[in-house]
Order: C-alpha cells, then sequence, then structure tokens
C-alpha cells in the first residue's frame, strides 16, 4: 500500500487551486471506454445474462442517446475544460511560444489518432485514412479553440461554438439519412479525392462523419472550455455551482426541444444530440466539483485518477492491445497481436478480455509512476 500511495496519484497532489474534478471525470470516461465497457462486452458474450435493453447502453444506434454515445463527446468537452489551465500562461508569454506548443499538440494528436485508428502504420494507401478518430477531432477543438483564445472579445468567444453549432445545422437541412446526408457526402467527397477506390473508407462507405461535423467537434471543445472559466472565475464555490448547473441544465433542455425538429444522432453530431451531450458533460463536471472539490470527499477514487492524469496513454494502450483490426495492421499492432496471443494460448480463451484490461492497467500505472519519477527529478 506505501507503494501505491508514493507512486501513484492520490487526492494529496490536487493543492494549491488545482481542480480535482477535472482528472476525476476524464478519468471516469477512459476507466468506462478501456476497462468496464470490455468486461461488459465479455461477460454478455459468455452469459447472455444482462437484459437487450441494458447492453443496448454500450452500442451507439443510429439515434437516440445511450451511455455508450457519451464518451467521446465527454472526451472531447474535457479537452476543451483543461485548454484555458494549460494555455492562458503560454498565451501571457506571448503568440510565438503559444502557437507553437499548440501546433506541436494538434500535430501529434493528429499522428496518434492516425495510428490507432487509420492505419497509418500499415503505410499503404489501400488501407489509410486520414481522419477517423477522436484524437483527430479533439486535434480540430483544439486548434479551433486556441484560435479563440486569441480574439480579446469574451461576447464573441461566448456566441462563437453557437454560430458553428447554426451553420452545421442549416448546412445539413433536414436530411439525417444514415447514407447520404450532407456531412457523410462531404466525407466521400474528400476520401475519393484522396485514396484509391479499393481503399475500405472508399468501397465501404461509414455512417460516421468527420470533415464537415469538425465544425461540431469544434463547438464541443468551446464548450468545455467555458464551463472551465466559469470554475476559473472569481466566483464564491457555491456560484460556481449554479452558474454550470444552470448552463448544464440549459444545454440538455434545448438539445431535448430540438429532438422535436432534428434527430438525435450521434454518428453526424445532430444539433440535438450535441447539446443533450453537452448538458451531461456540465452536469457530471459540476456534480463532481460540488462532491470533491467542495465538500473534498475524494476517498476511493485513485484509480479514476489514474486513468485521469494518464487518459490519452491508456486510450492509446487500449488500442493497441484491444483493437479490432480489419486491415493491414502495422507492425505494432502484430507486436501487441503476438504478445496477447501467446497470453491466450497459456492462460485460454476465455482470459482475452482480462488480459488485455490487465495490461491497460498495468501499462498506464508505469507510465503514471514514470511521469511522477520525472517530476521529482525535475
Amino acid at each position: 500500500m506505501k507503494f501505491f500511495r508514493k507512486w501513484l496519484p492520490q487526492s494529496s497532489d490536487y493543492e494549491g487551486g488545482r481542480l480535482f474534478c477535472l482528472d476525476l471525470l476524464r478519468g471516469l470516461d477512459m476507466f468506462l471506454l478501456t476497462i468496464v465497457g470490455p468486461l461488459v462486452y465479455a461477460f454478455q458474450t459468455q452469459t447472455k445474462l444482462l437484459p437487450p435493453k441494458v447492453f443496448a447502453q454500450f452500442d451507439h444506434a443510429w439515434g437516440g442517446f445511450t451511455l455508450w454515445d457519451i464518451i467521446m463527446p465527454l472526451f472531447i468537452f474535457m479537452c476543451g475544460a483543461a485548454i484555458p489551465y494549460a494555455l492562458s500562461r503560454r498565451l501571457k508569454n506571448g503568440q510565438g511560444e503559444f502557437w507553437r506548443h499548440v501546433m506541436a499538440r494538434v500535430v501529434m494528436l493528429w499522428v496518434m489518432g492516425g495510428c490507432v485508428q487509420g492505419n497509418w502504420l500499415s503505410f499503404n494507401l489501400h488501407s489509410f485514412s486520414p481522419f477517423a478518430n477522436t484524437l483527430q477531432a479533439i486535434a480540430i477543438g483544439y486548434l479551433a479553440t486556441a484560435a479563440m483564445m486569441c480574439v480579446p472579445s469574451r461576447l464573441f468567444r461566448i456566441l462563437l461554438p453557437i454560430l458553428l453549432s447554426a451553420i452545421y445545422t442549416i448546412m445539413m437541412g433536414s436530411n439525417y439519412e444514415r447514407f447520404g446526408n450532407l456531412a457523410q457526402r462531404i466525407d466521400m467527397a474528400i476520401f475519393k479525392a484522396m485514396l484509391p477506390a479499393d481503399n475500405p473508407y472508399v468501397a465501404k462507405p461509414s455512417s460516421y462523419t468527420w470533415f464537415f461535423t469538425s465544425l461540431m467537434f469544434a463547438a464541443m471543445t468551446m464548450t468545455g472550455f467555458h464551463a472551465a472559466e466559469i470554475l476559473r472565475s472569481g466566483l464564491t464555490p457555491r456560484k460556481k455551482s449554479i452558474a454550470l448547473f444552470v448552463f448544464g441544465c440549459a444545454l440538455l433542455v434545448f438539445g431535448l426541444l430540438a429532438e422535436i425538429w432534428i434527430p438525435c444522432i450521434k454518428h453526424v453530431y445532430s444539433l440535438s444530440f450535441t447539446a443533450q451531450a453537452m448538458g451531461w458533460s456540465v452536469l457530471a463536471l459540476v456534480l463532481l466539483y460540488v462532491v470533491t472539490d467542495v465538500l473534498r470527499f475524494r476517498r476511493g477514487m485513485s484509480i479514476f485518477l489514474l486513468y485521469g492524469q494518464c487518459a490519452l496513454s491508456a486510450y492509446l494502450i487500449s488500442h493497441l492491445f484491444g483493437a479490432d483490426v480489419s486491415y493491414d495492421p502495422g507492425a505494432i499492432t502484430k507486436m501487441s497481436e503476438s504478445i496477447l496471443r501467446a497470453a491466450v494460448e497459456y492462460l485460454g480463451n476465455d482470459s482475452k478480455v482480462i488480459v488485455q484490461v490487465g495490461v491497460s492497467v498495468l501499462l498506464t500505472a508505469a507510465i503514471a509512476i514514470w511521469r511522477k519519477i520525472k517530476m521529482i527529478r525535475d
């Protein structure tokens, strides 16, 4: 126990104004994606005990809102919430340092996203996708929000995510069919211009959209930014909580009302879905803020802090050791498959998910320990 208290994230790390709730919410999101989801899928595959309506919460249906639908928008929201803390000081130090840091982070996220789900490690245009991952969506939102920070007008910054959402919704029109909607047609036009005809992203169009939907990725990141600005303000904790609660409720109610005219579809981030997702994200943030930063209840949350502080690493590791590679896997993915195959042959096929989850936890913990050692040395 002394080892864990010394080297893994603890609540005592969060003093001097650093908010506990931000890492905790990010960690809960990653824990749901990388640990809970795979275990639920494995349990249902083996037992079939979960009712269909419960198991449906761990899938992305076309239309409606499920528990699994919140993972990506919450991840994007939390990226936006971290931006004021990470970039405000750099902006004060000058545009040069600010933009060098921003562009380095954008490139890093884009390349990592391509390697994880765009089959970049295959080095083969016949299986490659330039844009097909959450990290790349975050890179777009991060870049747009960084640019927004450079505009001194507070009113403009508040109105910008509303404007982006309005443009997207108006341009989408009334066509929200699974295939043939505007966002999907734009994706296909770009893919066909860049990729060979036999590339799976061209030959088998996906219902998930990326390029035009980047307007909504930016709007969600900016929503997270504005939520964090409330937390960074000079208001009392009680007024911050009330402001965030009202903000979240307004988004949620608007999203539910918008569903009367616009279907709630995660795949294309329709306005009704996005508003509901952001409403739930803000409400989750304010709930954790009140519990952990105001009331200071923080017991038993180290595992979630681990995933919150090392969210990017946990995400990459989970894909590396848990992804279903459909096309031409790269060398690193082949290596991870070899490791898992050896473990499964030794422990039995039913152990595959347990091995994947165990590797994810151990490697994420190792990275957290390495970061803490580096911080102590520095």
